[in-house]
């Protein structure tokens, strides 16, 4: 990875642009990769946000999954296309719709919007600061998205969030840092004894396309103690069938996923069910 310096004349536009690229890291080809897609969708012409949400996912298909693409980091403002786990996978397109619908269309607006859905009140301030568990994610993008497991078909979950500060050794941020340690379990205590609502897994397949749209934001919920979601992705019908786009570490990039939801659910023991949250 490589950090881009822009020379250009004006003094004080030149020191702030020094200042985004001493903070924003990202590849080679990052940056028209994502001008590209910017480009082509400010143009394109959609029935709704959630198709223009796919449309801007499926630029993606078969760009690589990595896992924790943003840990063993400093915390600066990492972008990339092409290294992907599921949740920087999802804030990426979320970041590259922000940016054309506030007709901002230039990669630092991307990566500004990106670090305002990233980190807690838009404001990156170390590993503390970034939004580690999607319900933190869902509570602090109310402006982005809205939950709407308020449909049919749902039950009742309890939260207790605790797996970060109680796995510290399986953060390389938190190992050996019982500080940062603390302040994210002072974090996770307003999410603890917490209710939400879901979907059950064997509930999924009684959704229909008026209830849970395309561009529809699916996050699974785990039952694995101390977390809430343990993937993410988009929704997208394939006919009268509900699959995901997603960055899948099984197939190792991103996919529009052949298997329909349902049926990856169903394939998961510590798979629940999901909640769905609407891009605005």
């Amino acid at each position: 990875m490589i950090k881009r310096v822009y020379s250009i004349s004006i003094i004080l536009f030149a020191c702030l642009m020094q200042s985004f690229a001493q903070e924003t890291v990202f590849a080679e080809d990052d940056k028209s990769f994502f001008e590209k897609i910017i480009k082509k969708q400010t143009t394109a012409k959609y029935d709704n946000t959630g198709e223009a949400v796919n449309a801007i996912a499926m630029e993606f298909i078969g760009e690589k999954y990595v896992a924790g693409t943003l840990e063993n980091r400093n915390e600066e403002l990492y972008i990339s296309h092409s290294k992907l786990d599921c949740t920087t996978f999802v804030e990426t397109v979320l970041s590259i719709y922000q940016t054309i619908k506030n007709n901002t269309t230039t990669f630092e607006s991307c990566c500004h919007n990106l670090e305002k859905i990233r980190y807690r009140g838009g404001i990156r301030n170390g590993y503390t600061s970034r939004l580690h568990y999607i319900s933190w994610w869902i509570d602090d993008n109310t402006a982005l998205i809205e939950e709407i497991t308020t449909m049919q078909h749902t039950a009742q979950q309890t939260l207790n969030l605790s797996y970060m500060s109680t796995h510290p050794d399986k953060y390389p941020a938190l190992k050996k840092n019982p500080k940062a340690t603390e302040l994210i379990a002072d974090l996770e205590k307003p999410y603890r004894n917490h209710k939400t609502r879901y979907i059950p897994k064997e509930n999924v397949s009684l959704l229909k396309k008026e209830e849970l749209r395309n561009g529809d934001i699916i996050a699974i919920v785990t039952s694995i103690e101390g977390l809430d979601i343990s993937h993410i992705g988009f929704a997208t019908w394939h006919g009268d069938s509900l699959h995901m786009i997603h960055a899948s570490s099984s197939a190792g990039k991103v996919i529009d996923d052949t298997t329909s939801l349902h049926e990856y659910l169903k394939n998961k023991k510590s798979h629940l069910g999901i909640r769905v949250l609407r891009v605005k």
